[in-house]
């Protein structure tokens, strides 16, 4: 029973795992296909005005985007997090705990040796 691992004690594990994976995966798509489209918006903004408007257009596009992303990152949680409960010092049961053990085993050895020689 001890050797056997509890499936629900690694299921975070996994599901970190999982997510982990599909971001990677995501962002490894995603960075070509925003390349593809740079290089495609960039000739359409050409043929249409000149080169200085395409960068101008793209520049602020991706420094827009920056932005939201920073903004995003800094944003706090909506529910805030409870502080952990504070640590309690050694209490009476605690110390009484730690006597009784002391006295138990005190007497555990005083059990143990032989009786003095007359």
């Amino acid at each position: 029973m001890l050797g056997q691992p509890n499936p629900a004690a690694n299921y975070p594990a996994q599901r970190l795992k999982h997510r982990v994976g599909f971001s990677l995966a995501g962002i490894a798509l995603i960075l070509p296909g925003l390349g593809l489209l740079s290089v495609s918006l960039w000739m359409l903004l050409a043929e249409l005005r000149d080169a200085l408007f395409a960068s101008t257009v793209l520049g602020g596009l991706y420094v827009g985007l920056g932005l939201i992303c920073l903004g995003l990152a800094r944003r706090r949680p909506r529910h805030p997090v409870p502080p952990p409960p504070a640590a309690r010092g050694l209490g009476p049961e605690l110390v009484s705990a730690l006597l009784q053990g002391v006295s138990a085993g005190m007497a555990a050895r005083a059990s143990m040796r032989p009786p003095p020689r007359p």
